[in-house]
């Protein structure tokens, strides 16, 4: 039997009977669109956050700076000793009170120096930046977050640029001079930024800093610098190399795209119990074809059709069914995924997500459809290819 003619006789068996056809691979289009929908929004929510982090910040370095008791003086100690370090920056962090109109609310304050936003990335939507001037003179400026606008100016896009805001313990007035741009996930969202020098003057009277955080150039490999990092920080401040804690979000990247893998998998898993129940139903098909059509079977054999073309025709006819239904499972996959990021949308409409739809979607879908078609359909194929060619023409 040629391709063409197994294709036609694949083609004719299965449209004879559409409503069964129909039914049998409805196991089939949901565990498939099941799959997609699932991946597809995994690896959208993973873009987004891995997005959100940025290109630029799987080359940052963490180090905490409290115990080490590092100020803005050994920053440049550090820079001047590992030059692979493309910049570095210097944070305190303070927790405040805000008293608007209306309500009392808590806002984390980083204290920053003035290249704290090229390491981190942190664009401002409107205003400007701290200025030398704003550092050495510790003025009292301040950056916001569009959820701090948001919520004690009253809109996320409010021109608040001028406005002031009362911090500290004795809620000194400061003088909003930029909005730092980001959705409801950017850390920037709910913070507040002032220059290091007046948290450290106006607020705490605390002149170490917190955290130092350096950005690797880009070439160089993050680990190593890492490793030279906290070498330095323990024989410059004289401590021990163990009570330097540091680390790279390289890392916590690698740690995301691992969770979520893991997550993604579970999820695909519990899907693919469908895909084992539309397989059983499409076993339970093939089975109930071979004995409709025994007489049929017979003839073909008394005509000289061989085992292997009696195997061939029925496992292409279970491996049809099966990609038809990946082919709707591959379409309201996709239109469900794209109809939950939509209502995430409408729901949180600060945060931008979308459903990651990618060709390896497609590929995985129709290797499983011809797998299960091929798993589920052999067993009816074969004992179909081997029933005897006098019983099946008398088979009533």
């Amino acid at each position: 039997m040629g391709i063409r003619d197994l294709l036609h006789e694949t083609w004719v068996s299965v449209a004879a009977n559409k409503g069964r056809s129909f039914l049998t691979i409805l196991g089939i289009i949901i565990g498939i669109s099941s799959v997609i929908a699932m991946t597809s929004l995994v690896g959208g929510m993973r873009n987004m956050l891995v997005n959100e982090l940025g290109f630029s910040q799987a080359r940052i370095i963490y180090v905490s700076a409290y115990s080490t008791s590092m100020t803005d003086k050994d920053l440049e100690a550090l820079h001047t000793a590992i030059p692979e370090y493309e910049a570095i920056a210097g944070v305190n962090y303070y927790f405040t009170n805000v008293t608007t109109t209306t309500d009392q609310l808590n806002y984390m304050v980083y204290g920053v120096t003035q290249n704290f936003f090229d390491v981190m990335g942190v664009k401002i939507s409107a205003g400007r930046e701290f200025s030398e001037e704003d550092s050495r003179q510790a003025a009292r400026v301040a950056i916001i977050g569009r959820g701090v606008n948001f919520e004690v100016f009253g809109d996320t896009d409010a021109l608040s640029i001028g406005s002031t805001i009362n911090l500290g313990e004795n809620q000194e007035a400061y003088t909003v001079i930029g909005i730092a741009a980001g959705d409801a996930i950017s850390e920037s969202y709910n913070l507040i930024y002032i220059p290091v020098n007046t948290l450290q003057e106006r607020i705490t009277g605390w002149y170490y800093l917190d955290q130092v955080i350096g950005l690797v150039s880009e070439g160089h490999d993050v680990t190593q610098t890492l490793d030279r990092t906290v070498s330095f920080v323990a024989q410059h401040k004289g401590v021990e190399e163990s009570t330097v804690y540091a680390f790279s979000m390289q890392e916590i990247i690698d740690q995301l795209n691992l969770v979520m893998t893991g997550f993604s998998a579970v999820l695909t898993m519990i899907a693919s119990i469908s895909l084992f129940v539309g397989g059983i139903g499409i076993m339970n098909m093939m089975l109930t074809s071979v004995s409709e059509r025994t007489r049929e079977i017979g003839l073909r054999r008394s005509l000289g059709a061989r085992t292997s073309d009696i195997t061939k025709q029925f496992l292409a006819e279970s491996i049809t069914l099966c990609l038809i239904g990946g082919l709707f499972g591959l379409i309201f996959g996709f239109l469900g995924a794209i109809a939950v990021a939509a209502a995430v949308g409408l729901i949180l409409p600060d945060v931008q997500f979308s459903a990651a739809i990618g060709i390896e979607s497609v590929v995985i879908a129709v290797v499983v459809c011809v797998a299960i078609g091929l798993i589920f359909g052999y067993y009816p194929a074969r004992r179909a290819a081997k029933l005897d060619p006098v019983d099946s023409l008398r088979y009533q």
